[in-house]
């Protein structure tokens, strides 16, 4: 992929990655996914989260380290330029 382009991994993906309980980061995605969604409803638009978006939003919740988030997400493998999507918009 070129520089500026983002790899696109499916919410299914972050299902066993965990950071203060199980299914964290999964829950949160789906939440971020389903709202940017009902925000874009009857728009042109279409925004999803980045892994990084995701780690800033999981950071501000949990008042916790971006950083930490972040090596958590390396750690199991996640393309640091990466988009999250429903698996059905995965081609």
């Amino acid at each position: 992929m070129g520089k500026d382009a983002f790899d696109k991994i499916s919410v299914e993906s972050l299902k066993g990655i965990n950071v203060l309980f199980s299914g964290d980061i999964y829950h949160l995605a789906m939440f971020l996914l389903k709202t940017y969604d009902a925000k874009d409803a009857g728009t042109l638009s279409r925004s999803r989260p980045t892994l990084h978006g995701l780690a800033k939003h999981y950071a501000n919740i949990a008042n916790m380290n971006i950083d930490d988030i972040l090596q958590v997400l390396w750690d199991h493998g996640m393309p640091k330029a990466a988009t999250v999507e429903f698996e059905k918009d995965i081609p």
